[in-house]
């Protein structure tokens, strides 16, 4: 497995990459994740391969202090998390979010903390991110989907 910057080159890989109703409702469609990525330079899409597969995707906000859930410029905040509906269920997000922190010092040298904003209901979520190294910081943010947990890890 292993992580990769987006570039234009994967589009066809975005535009057969399928998510579930329900999912929907929890994150942003990878096209609209990087539609928003091309308007904001802070923003920056992430694919997840398995061999020459694409099976999940994020987005990584760069925070730069501006954000309700982090005065820390030198934070990335962690979005969009999706599993393709077809490589459900085989621990990709799992495997990804371990392997975030190597790709963050390779790519964003000036970042020391990841921030991951999980929606309370999503308790499977919460529990992925706390395996990896996440802390649950005890704050909940602003219920902008309802209410939310700050989940953070130094880098």
């Amino acid at each position: 497995m292993y992580l990769k910057m987006y570039n234009d080159t994967h589009q066809t890989l975005i535009d057969h990459y399928c998510l579930s109703d329900i999912k929907l409702r929890y994150v942003r469609e990878p096209r609209i994740a990087i539609a928003l990525t091309q308007k904001d330079p802070r923003r920056h899409a992430v694919l997840i391969f398995e061999d020459e597969h694409l099976v999940a995707f994020l987005t990584l906000f760069e925070a730069k202090g501006s954000s309700p859930y982090s005065d820390n410029k030198n934070c990335l905040i962690v979005q969009d998390i999706s599993t393709d509906f077809r490589h459900l269920n085989n621990g990709y997000v799992r495997q990804a979010i371990q392997l975030l922190p190597s790709f963050i010092r390779q790519h964003f040298s000036t970042i020391n903390q990841l921030m991951i904003v999980v929606n309370e209901d999503k308790a499977f979520t919460q529990a992925l991110c706390v395996d990896a190294g996440f802390e649950d910081t005890r704050q909940l943010v602003p219920p902008i989907y309802g209410s939310q947990v700050r989940l953070q890890l130094p880098v």
